[in-house]
């Protein structure tokens, strides 16, 4: 089992402080593996006992136990964006790119189901339908999900915000966050920043937190949804991986919605269709 399946198998029993560790640990996999304890407690900001009860609770001996672990699976990782092309490269195998990454692309996209069912597809469109308003987050290349669902959502009559900009912009979209509504966010590989401020400002008040992933990502709080499926070729080497999986599930959320919902959401795409011609 490797380390990210562990924390997945303990995850409803991981402290504030174990989440904190395991973000440090997952975010530098090709650093982690040489860390003493006291090293990843003082970059999570815990006390150094804290790296021991965390591998205890994840069923290791000890933080030793844990660090060869790592050493084993993610100690040979590679975090650079060239360093994923690289190894994309000399894994073709003498077959061109597009052969390669077809490949790639219909194996990964064939085990979507074995990592996202439809009633998780359901609850959170489910959710989305009735939320007062879907406040969407994304950063770097995942900004496109996020543009993609909030335009599709705006079609069907959906109240959208898209929190882009910095730190500062997002606070002022979400001052008028309420229990009503939802927030979805998009983050890959290690969370980018103000996506934990987000997710604790959505707890305070009370509303809905759903994360699009290829990883599960310990944040600080948890989203009260996870979807999760790897993309491309992310086995310890971390090779170059797509937005063809992630942006599956968005797409199948958007149809999900549209079969679950249609009384009630597809008659603004009726109008759309008037107005549109309308102003053509």
């Amino acid at each position: 089992m490797s380390f990210p399946d562990r924390v997945d198998e303990h995850r409803s029993r991981l402290t504030k402080s174990d989440r904190a560790l395991v973000d440090e640990l997952l975010s530098y996999p090709a650093e982690a593996p040489l860390w003493r304890g006291e090293d990843v407690a003082r970059r999570a900001g815990v006390h150094p006992a804290a790296a021991t009860r965390l591998a205890q609770r994840l069923g290791y001996h000890g933080y030793p136990e844990l660090r060869d672990h790592l050493r084993q699976g993610l100690g040979t990782g590679l975090t650079g964006a060239g360093d994923r092309f690289r190894v994309e490269l000399q894994d073709s195998g003498g077959h061109s790119v597009l052969e390669t990454l077809l490949t790639t692309e219909l194996d990964t996209l064939s085990q979507l189901c074995r990592h996202v069912g439809q009633d998780q597809l359901d609850r959170l469109a489910d959710r989305i339908a009735t939320a007062g308003t879907v406040h969407l987050f994304a950063r770097g290349n995942a900004s496109v999900l996020a543009e993609l669902m909030e335009r599709r959502l705006r079609r069907f009559g959906i109240r959208t915000v898209n929190l882009t900009g910095t730190g500062r912009d997002v606070a002022e979209r979400i001052l008028s966050l309420t229990a009503e509504d939802l927030v979805v966010a998009f983050a890959f590989r290690r969370p980018p920043r103000d996506l934990s401020e987000l997710l604790g400002h959505a707890q305070r008040v009370g509303a809905g937190t759903a994360l699009i992933t290829d990883t599960m990502h310990t944040l600080d709080p948890a989203p009260d949804t996870i979807l999760s499926a790897p993309r491309g070729h992310q086995d310890s080497r971390e090779g170059f991986a797509s937005l063809t999986v992630p942006m599956a599930i968005a797409n199948a959320l958007v149809l999900t919605i549209a079969q679950r919902h249609d009384q009630a959401l597809l008659p603004a795409l009726d109008a759309l269709d008037g107005l549109m011609a309308a102003f053509d």
